[in-house]
């Protein structure tokens, strides 16, 4: 992965004092046309807000998101934005980060739009693989497949990825249907207090699903 072409924009280097202004310098829209290749496509820093839109449409788990963000990209289409992605601190850093001796990022969310060209998920994760290299410390990159939803990590293999283990069976909560992690319940937010309520009054249900497989991939630099 390191070794493919990677074309981005210089906008796009935000390393030393790049103002939030410059990051986010883009206009906030989707639509256009789609090109046949994803080559043309760049990467960009973003604020959650300005892509949260991409996972309301096009992510099973919709747009709410529990938990620390570190990093979201915006993957562009000159000013139109076609995909986005989240990252953060993995819910179990202790044990990925062998005790703080590894810095790891999970790769929490992303998502495209449908009439996005063949080979743009993986053109995609390419990109965060490259940006995490050049901009952060990330040593480990983390990620999970979902196999409740039938996704079995393809583009993760795809991309040298490697299958480290299987989480147990996992639970979920569905609400006005949306599936949330059950850790919704719990966190302090306003939808969190009515989504326990739900549960209460039967409105909203946790059921068991299929586990995740565990995919990780070793930035190497020389």
């Amino acid at each position: 992965m390191d070794g493919e072409e990677i074309i981005i924009s210089r906008h796009c280097r935000l390393g030393g004092g790049s103002s939030t202004a410059e990051q986010l310098s883009f206009q906030i829209k989707d639509g256009g046309s789609i090109p046949t290749s994803p080559l043309r496509y760049v990467i960009k820093e973003c604020r959650f807000r300005n892509i949260r839109h991409i996972f309301e449409k096009y992510h099973y788990k919709g747009g709410h998101m529990g938990g620390g963000i570190s990093v979201c990209l915006v993957l562009l289409d000159g000013e139109h934005i076609v995909g986005g992605a989240v990252m953060g601190k993995p819910r179990h850093n202790t044990k990925y980060s062998l005790n703080g001796k590894r810095n790891v990022i999970e790769i929490r969310r992303m998502a495209l739009l449908d009439e996005c060209p063949k080979n743009s998920e993986s053109y995609f994760l390419g990109k965060i693989i490259w940006y995490l290299k050049k901009n952060t410390n990330t040593d480990d990159v983390m990620s999970y497949a979902d196999l409740s939803v039938g996704h079995i990590g393809t583009i993760y293999k795809a991309a040298n990825f490697k299958l480290i283990g299987y989480t147990a069976p996992g639970k979920h909560v569905f609400w006005n249907g949306v599936r949330y992690h059950p850790r919704s319940l719990t966190i302090d937010r306003p939808y969190s207090y009515r989504m326990r309520e739900a549960v209460k009054t039967g409105e909203a249900v946790v059921k068991t699903g299929e586990p995740k497989a565990i995919y990780k991939y070793q930035i190497m630099r020389g």
